[in-house]
């Protein structure tokens, strides 16, 4: 038997299955990110569900022969090595891998392991794998470090233009108007001690204003739109990085897109997404996710042990499939 973890920030799945695609069992429980929230939480929130699962089960920890791991937070080689001290604990003598849940997303939607993926959620991410399995991945470390475009960078750049309007140092926008209300004050000069000195939102009431954004980009706000199309730029310049990496910029190649703001935000930014891509990568097209993640898990589990996916394993997985 299998198990597949897709650890992020704010949930945890896990599931279990036999080599043929048939889902045994399956759990959600809290985030797991070890930058967040610590290795100790990591720890415990993997612990409990593979002790609940051996529990609810009636097997032992030996019945299981691989797990894979996709975790949010693992990043760099040293994040890499912290985890996986961390998890040895755990599955003891069991073989594990564990990677970057940017590779989940990536297997979730491919019939084989080769393409790519770009991923815009409250962060974003980009990864490629061609056919000899030569890899890359950016460091998804944030602005300074190389990389941006997620939902938190496109509820900062609606702010930072909001201001911008009310002091008239650029273009006017809906977001001047809106913003306020939909934070609880009267005007942006109010919206000031939310931020400063030091920031008191939460990442679901800034998740408002990225979806706000949306919305007026899609009533015609020229700012709004700019600010999409600025995102979106990042997005397609950051994916066509990671397929030159791994040399298949001259191919016909699939990106899948994943994570909410691409799920919510609409066709602007998939279109010039697309479009940035599309300069640097001619021949690339983008595919939705076929499963969730945690089956993505899987699938790479399977890669790892060189198990084909067959026909019939992706027929016991057709319940799991996304429905659009």
């Amino acid at each position: 038997m299998i198990i597949s973890i897709d650890g992020g920030g704010t949930k945890t799945h896990l599931g279990l299955f036999d080599r043929h695609g048939h889902l045994l069992y399956q759990a959600i429980s809290s985030g797991c990110n070890h930058q967040s929230l610590g290795v100790e939480i990591y720890q415990k929130v993997i612990g409990e569900l593979i002790d609940q699962m051996l529990q609810k089960m009636k097997i032992a920890l030996t019945a299981i022969t691989y797990a894979h791991l996709g975790l949010s937070g693992a990043d760099l080689p040293i994040d890499l090595e912290r985890l996986t001290n961390a998890t040895k604990p755990i599955l003891k003598d069991i073989p594990f891998t564990i990677e970057n849940d940017a590779w989940l997303i990536l297997r979730s939607g491919l019939h084989d392991p080769y393409g790519a993926v770009c991923i815009c959620g409250t962060g974003t991410n980009a990864a490629a794998i061609n056919r000899e399995g030569k890899q890359a991945i950016l460091r998804s470390l944030g602005f300074t470090l190389g990389i941006y475009g997620g939902g938190l960078d496109i509820a900062r750049e609606a702010l930072h233009y909001a201001f911008r309007a009310e002091e008239l140092t650029y273009k006017k926008t809906a977001l001047m108007d809106a913003i306020p209300p939909l934070l609880g004050v009267s005007s942006m000069a109010d919206v000031i001690p939310l931020f400063y000195p030091q920031p008191k939102l939460d990442r679901q009431k800034m998740g408002e204003i990225t979806a706000l954004t949306f919305k007026l980009a899609h009533q015609g706000d020229e700012v709004c739109q700019e600010i999409i199309k600025k995102i979106a730029m990042f997005l397609g310049y950051q994916t066509a990085g990671v397929i030159k990496q791994v040399g298949e910029q001259k191919n016909n190649i699939p990106v899948v897109i994943g994570g909410r703001v691409f799920e919510e935000g609409g066709q602007l930014l998939i279109d010039h997404m697309l479009k940035y891509l599309k300069e640097e990568v001619p021949q690339a097209y983008l595919v939705r996710p076929i499963y969730p993640p945690m089956i993505g898990g899987y699938l790479r589990a399977l890669d790892h042990l060189n198990i084909i996916q067959s026909e019939q394993l992706e027929w016991n997985l057709k319940e799991m499939r996304i429905k659009r």
